[in-house]
C-alpha cells in the first residue's frame, strides 16, 4: 500500500485516485481501502486475453525480440555451456568464469521465452483449426436444415462453399488426435515442460478457445431462432 503520499491528484487518498486504480489497490466501487479489501495485481491475474489473433500477434513479436536477443551474443548457449567444462580456460571462482555462468544464464532465459513463443503459436494453429472446423459445422448442419437453403424464410442462399469436401473431411480426422485437449494432456504429461508455458497454454489460450466456441454456439443459437442468413463471425 502507498504510505504517506503526497498531495496530488494522482495521489490522492481517495480510494478511487489514479494510484489506486493503476496499482490495483483498491476494489472497484469501494468507497474507502481498508487491509482487508486491497489487494495487489499481479501476473496470476493475466486470465482473459483479447481474441487469439492478438495472442499469436503477442506470441510472434515475443519470438523476434528474443531471437535479436539471441543473435547479439558472440557465442551460443551451447558454446558456453561447453566453455565452462574447460576448467583451465575458466577456473572454479573466477571472475572469467562468474562471467560466462551469468552470459549463460541470460541465453537460457531467452531459450526459455523463444520455446514459449513457439509452442503457443503451435497451439494457437491447433485452436484456430478447431474453430474453424466448428463453424464449418455449424454452417452445415444449418445447410442440412434448410435455413441457408431459404427454409427458415431468410430468402434463401446456395450451399456453394458450405458443403465440406471429403479432403477437408479427411484432415480432420487426421489431426482430431492432435487436437487441443490432447495436446494439452501431453504438455502436462511431460516433465520437461516447463510450468508457465503449460499454464499460458491452458489457462490463457484455453479461455480464448471457450470464449470462441461459446460465441460461435451462441451465433448459431440466435440465428436457429430468427432464422435468415447466417455467416459466422471470425
Amino acid at each position: 500500500r502507498l504510505r504517506n503520499p503526497p498531495a496530488s491528484p494522482f495521489y490522492g487518498s481517495a480510494a478511487n485516485s489514479a494510484a489506486h486504480r493503476l496499482l490495483g489497490l483498491a476494489p472497484p466501487h469501494s468507497s474507502s481501502p481498508s487491509p482487508s479489501s486491497t489487494a495487489f495485481r499481479t501476473c496470476r491475474d493475466v486470465r482473459h486475453p483479447l481474441s487469439l489473433s492478438n495472442e499469436r500477434r503477442a506470441m510472434r513479436l515475443l519470438l523476434r525480440i528474443t531471437t535479436r536477443a539471441l543473435a547479439a551474443y558472440p557465442t551460443t548457449l551451447a558454446r558456453d555451456a561447453a566453455d565452462l567444462k574447460d576448467l583451465r580456460a575458466y577456473p572454479r571462482y573466477s571472475n572469467r568464469r562468474h562471467a560466462k555462468v551469468q552470459v549463460k544464464g541470460e541465453k537460457e532465459v531467452l531459450h526459455h521465452f523463444a520455446l514459449w513463443a513457439r509452442t503457443a503459436m503451435h497451439v494457437i494453429d491447433i485452436i484456430g483449426h478447431e474453430l474453424e472446423r466448428e463453424r464449418r459445422g455449424a454452417m452445415l448442419r444449418f445447410s442440412e436444415a434448410g435455413i441457408l437453403c431459404g427454409g427458415g424464410g431468410g430468402g434463401g442462399v446456395g450451399t456453394e462453399g458450405v458443403v465440406a469436401s471429403d479432403s477437408a473431411d479427411n484432415d480432420d480426422n487426421d489431426t482430431r488426435e492432435l487436437g487441443y485437449d490432447y495436446v494439452i494432456q501431453a504438455m502436462e504429461d511431460d516433465d520437461d515442460c516447463h510450468m508457465t508455458i503449460l499454464r499460458y497454454c491452458s489457462d490463457v489460450l484455453g479461455a480464448v478457445r471457450r470464449d470462441e466456441l461459446n460465441r460461435i454456439a451462441t451465433d448459431a443459437a440466435i440465428r436457429s431462432k430468427i432464422g435468415g442468413h447466417w455467416t459466422p463471425t471470425s
